[in-house]
């Protein structure tokens, strides 16, 4: 349901609230503009026509064997005296918000299939994930992407306790951009309830702040994270330090409750 939640979501350049339109006068940016609209009708289409044509979102149809499969690998590993997947994500992938350990659940398996295969492969670079990911043969890593994607979103806890002020800048953000530093709206491709868009866009509502705002620091700095990072980058280059802190504030205080359409 989250999924066709998403779905729902229409291009911000046919139909949005006031609150999620960029201001005018950007004419620098109208290219830019455009294509992300673009691309965002797109990722919307796909997944309108999965749901048309399959019947249900592609997570729906995971292989319960697979999926078992996956559970095993997450709680237990596949090697031993190293822990599964489930030692740092939680077996409901939850994650540990606090440390900045990502939520998985509720993300789709494509896009869980592809980090693991970035991981594995060195085009995204992390101490803890990059060993691990090597271990999985590439069926071992579409199962456990099978099993995060079919999980659903945890119990959220209690919201931490950010300054209002500072997620009400990230809200701002994150719905209209910045004119003054030519930013556009991160709500443009991630919808205007941070739910994503299927495999497009990741859902990045009650997501870890610390994690967030770890990815966007590495896009502002220069760095692609991975080989589909150029966008992010470009676009987080375009944030203060403040504007990261509130727009990570403001993502990890959404509940799930306030994003239903």
């Amino acid at each position: 349901m989250r999924t066709i939640a998403a779905a729902r979501h229409r291009c911000h350049c046919e139909e949005r609230s006031d609150e999620a339109i960029p201001r005018a006068g950007w004419p620098r940016r109208n290219a830019e503009y455009r294509t992300t609209c673009s691309a965002f009708q797109v990722g919307t289409l796909l997944l309108l026509a999965g749901i048309v044509i399959g019947g249900a979102p592609a997570a729906a149809h995971a292989d319960s064997a697979e999926v078992a499969a996956g559970r095993a690998i997450a709680a237990d590993g596949v090697a031993p005296g190293r822990p599964g997947c489930a030692a740092c994500h939680m077996q409901d992938g939850s994650g540990q918000p606090d440390v900045g350990i990502p939520r998985l659940a509720g993300l789709t398996a494509p896009y869980l299939l592809d980090q693991l295969n970035y991981f594995a492969s060195g085009l995204r670079q992390n101490a803890a994930m990059g060993p691990y990911a090597r271990m999985l043969t590439p069926a071992q890593q579409q199962q456990v992407a099978a099993y995060f994607a079919s999980l659903p979103l945890p119990q959220a806890p209690e919201p931490p306790d950010f300054r209002a002020t500072q997620v009400s800048r990230g809200r701002t953000v994150f719905l209209n951009g910045d004119e003054r530093t030519n930013l556009l709206a991160c709500a443009l491709c991630h919808g205007p309830t941070a739910l994503g868009v299927g495999d497009f866009s990741p859902d990045l509502g009650g997501q870890s702040g610390p994690y967030i705002e770890e990815q966007l620091t590495h896009w502002h700095a220069g760095g692609l994270r991975d080989p589909k990072g150029a966008f992010m980058r470009a676009e987080a280059g375009h944030l203060t330090s403040a504007d990261i802190e509130a727009v990570a504030a403001y993502l990890a205080s959404l509940q799930d409750t306030e994003r239903k359409p």
